[in-house]
């Protein structure tokens, strides 16, 4: 049997693997990403789909706004998911391959995904992630782009009902991910800010 790796055997392996020094306000989002992708690889009934994918994607793209040096992004990236056993490249290619499907989807596509997915993942495990993979899905749907922010919040409650998510906490998830992006831009206006003023 192989040794069931921990939390500290992850963190090393990320220190490895990205051996520079993480600015202090992104230093919490590399910290709970890698947390959250080491339990989740430890999570029986764990699904590692296109929603997942997207989420996941769109969670570090966002939080990872403004860092300097940027080529030091990508190299995070990798690092959070190899030292949990996730494959960057099939992340990046999934999320990637799923947003350029959407662009062109029906509502008819979108049930015969959604579908395809539930089917798939029957027991499949939630994660917060998960949520805003379908936050960025419907973002991206072409019949959904005028809609108001009330009407996107019930096509996300059908959405998660169809995968069998929890409604509540989805929106919970959703609703402090968008507070701390604003958060998060706010912070980055003031380093600017103090930063010009030097």
């Amino acid at each position: 049997l192989s040794v069931r790796a921990t939390i500290s055997d992850s963190k090393s392996d990320f220190h490895k693997e990205f051996p520079y020094v993480i600015p202090p306000i992104y230093r919490k989002l590399a910290d709970e990403l890698l947390v959250e992708l080491h339990l989740l690889s430890h999570q029986k009934n764990f699904e590692n789909n296109s929603i997942f994918a997207t989420g996941l994607k769109e969670i570090f793209t966002k939080f990872t706004n403004g860092y300097k040096p940027s080529d030091h992004i990508s190299k995070l990236f990798d690092a959070i998911c190899n030292c949990n056993g996730f494959d960057p490249n099939e992340i990046n290619d999934s999320s990637k391959q799923l947003i350029e499907k959407v662009h062109s989807f029906t509502k008819d596509d979108l049930n015969q995904f959604l579908s395809q997915i539930k089917n798939t993942n029957k027991n499949s495990y939630y994660s917060r992630i998960n949520a805003i993979g379908i936050y960025k899905l419907v973002c991206e749907l072409p019949f959904y782009k005028d809609l108001k922010e009330e009407d996107l919040t019930t096509e996300i409650e059908k959405i998660s009902h169809s995968l069998n998510y929890q409604k509540s906490r989805v929106e919970k998830d959703i609703s402090m991910y968008k507070s701390n992006i604003e958060k998060m831009k706010q912070a980055l206006e003031i380093i600017a800010l103090n930063t010009s003023s030097k």
